[in-house]
């Protein structure tokens, strides 16, 4: 470990005074460690080299978002640490600082890869990268949103609803979990389509491999709004086409190696299911 980068969210004051005792911890033990806010434009950003061995986020998961795509295609792994809500990206905030940064100094960590999204937008000849997901809204000005669902050249699906979500598995317990969808292990080679309130009963979340080519054909007359992520809001034209596949970048998640922890047992303490089972050691 030689050189590490921290981005803090500067609405969150313990994780600002967080940021300041870790960059502090690491130089003493002569880690090259820069950090910066992420409330500032991504321009303002202090620039993370393409040489950093990891990026460290101080926040939640929305914070956590916000900072990944500036190393996504340069596959740096990233640790987050939570000081927000659930935090499913992000964990441990309780952890003392000092200990967080001896468990990376002696490299007591694992790096799980984890897929993400692209979406190919035909009419602007543009891409957008999502970790947890792409979603379709409606406008404001028209009730429903009328989408063709096309798993390769094959109709799945003509949706009227709100909206619908193209989930990771990653991205399964956020977005995705709140519209009816099904909560994903983080190593199934899948993706998820979630309708948004639809029109019809027999609309139900649908899976499928993440080798598939989903393509999204608007029926509308009125524009239409795309996400990613929860941010790049873009709005598209009456009848666009969205085209959305497994991107070529992923995710280097960073997961300490810490007795009892894994994705089941964030399920259970995140999501308090279980919560009078004893869970035998």
């Amino acid at each position: 470990m030689k050189k590490v980068h921290i981005f803090y969210n500067p609405l969150k004051p313990e994780a600002q005074r967080t940021a300041t005792e870790l960059n502090e911890i690491f130089k003493r033990n002569h880690i090259n460690s820069k950090f910066a806010e992420t409330e500032k434009s991504s321009e303002d950003w202090l620039e993370v080299d393409n040489d950093t061995d990891m990026l460290i986020v101080l926040g939640g998961d929305g914070t956590f978002l916000k900072a990944a795509p500036q190393v996504l295609s340069r596959s740096i792994p990233i640790l987050g640490v939570n000081f927000g809500h659930l935090g499913f990206l992000s964990e441990f905030g309780d952890m003392p600082m000092q200990e967080l940064t001896n468990i990376i100094l002696n490299g007591d960590y694992i790096i799980e890869e984890r897929s993400t999204l692209s979406a190919y937008i035909e009419d602007l000849n543009e891409y957008y990268y999502a970790i947890n997901d792409i979603t379709l809204n409606r406008s404001h000005y028209t009730n429903l949103l009328h989408t063709d669902i096309y798993i390769g050249d094959d109709l799945l699906h003509s949706l009227r609803a709100d909206g619908l979500i193209i989930s990771t598995p990653t991205g399964s317990t956020a977005y995705a979990i709140s519209a009816g969808g099904a909560v994903m292990d983080p190593n199934i080679s899948a993706f998820q389509i979630v309708p948004i309130a639809p029109h019809s009963l027999n609309s139900r979340p649908h899976v499928v491999s993440d080798s598939s080519i989903i393509k999204l054909e608007s029926q509308d007359y009125m524009n239409f709004f795309l996400h990613a992520d929860g941010r790049d809001l873009v709005e598209l034209k009456a009848k666009s086409r969205v085209i959305v596949k497994k991107s070529p970048y992923n995710l280097k998640l960073v997961k300490l190696n810490i007795k009892g922890r894994s994705f089941y047992s964030v399920l259970r303490e995140k999501l308090q299911w279980g919560s009078l089972a004893q869970v035998k050691d």
